[in-house]
């Protein structure tokens, strides 16, 4: 087999210990001789990349991913269960959004790959096969910290409604502080969640970062401006209190209790 490199990564980001865990916008600049195939290259709005993790280990089959706490047998993985960059044959796969091109240069929103990695390849990411929103996993490890938790739900929203407003933002506040109230900042086995149906935007938001849907029974719509996640033994409900949209980025940062009123009960009790 050979590979060709046909770029390379330039980043702000130098060491792998350096590099956020959801990756930090780069850009990719082609080698010479390889811009022609970016011919309609702007039909895409995001795009696969291949690279070459040439400082990574190719002789360890088992790790402890990131976020695992367990530094024992319990916490250890294959390789070919995680993204650890330790592999047989290193090879980096992300998709990301693409920003901007200019010539040989390609700027992308987010790429977990650091300055000066080689670049295998460039593909499109076709929604009609790529996107599998029914596809599922079972927690690996957990973010390190709540502001990473919120980035991560952030980005999954985004992803799946396409746009930025103060409802997908209260999403993900309430699914965040759901998930640290509940579940250590992780996920239950299940989801069953009810959403107002007044709030369509928030409903894009759960669907996205919880994998419910409408079909499968896993998410229902009330006449209530509450959200709810049933639990085992009963219920959670967030009684929203923001009265009138507005910046995202403020209510990502508001305090909660502006945002909702909270409020359990038990089936037991």
């Amino acid at each position: 087999m050979e590979l060709r490199q046909i770029g390379v990564v330039r980043s702000a980001i130098k060491t792998r210990k350096e590099m956020p865990t959801l990756g930090a916008p780069a850009a990719i600049e082609l080698l010479p001789g390889f811009e022609a195939g970016l011919l309609r290259f702007e039909k895409h709005s995001h795009i696969w990349v291949l690279a070459w993790l040439d400082q990574a280990e190719r002789d360890i089959l088992q790790v402890t991913p990131r976020g695992v706490s367990d530094q024992g047998p319990e916490g250890l993985h294959g390789v070919f269960a995680v993204r650890s960059p330790a592999r047989p044959n290193p090879i980096g796969l992300t998709a990301c959004r693409v920003r901007n091109v200019e010539g040989r240069l390609i700027q992308v929103e987010r790429l977990d790959f650091i300055d000066g990695t080689p670049v295998l390849d460039l593909k499109p990411y076709f929604v009609t096969r790529d996107a599998i929103f029914s596809a599922g996993n079972s927690r690996i490890g957990l973010p390190a910290t709540r502001e990473a938790l919120q980035e991560s739900l952030w980005i999954q929203a985004c992803n799946f409604h396409g746009e930025q407003c103060a409802d997908l933002a209260l999403g993900v506040r309430i699914v965040e502080d759901y998930r640290v109230r509940f579940h250590d900042m992780g996920e239950p086995e299940r989801w069953r969640i009810a959403a107002p149906a007044s709030r369509l935007c928030m409903v894009d938001a759960l669907m996205g970062m919880t994998r419910t849907s409408l079909g499968r029974g896993t998410l229902k719509l009330h006449d209530t401006d509450s959200v709810k996640f049933f639990l085992e033994d009963g219920l959670a409900e967030y009684t929203i209190s923001l009265e009138a949209p507005g910046d995202p980025q403020l209510v990502l940062r508001a305090p909660e209790k502006v945002l909702w009123e909270f409020w359990t009960s038990s089936t037991t009790s």
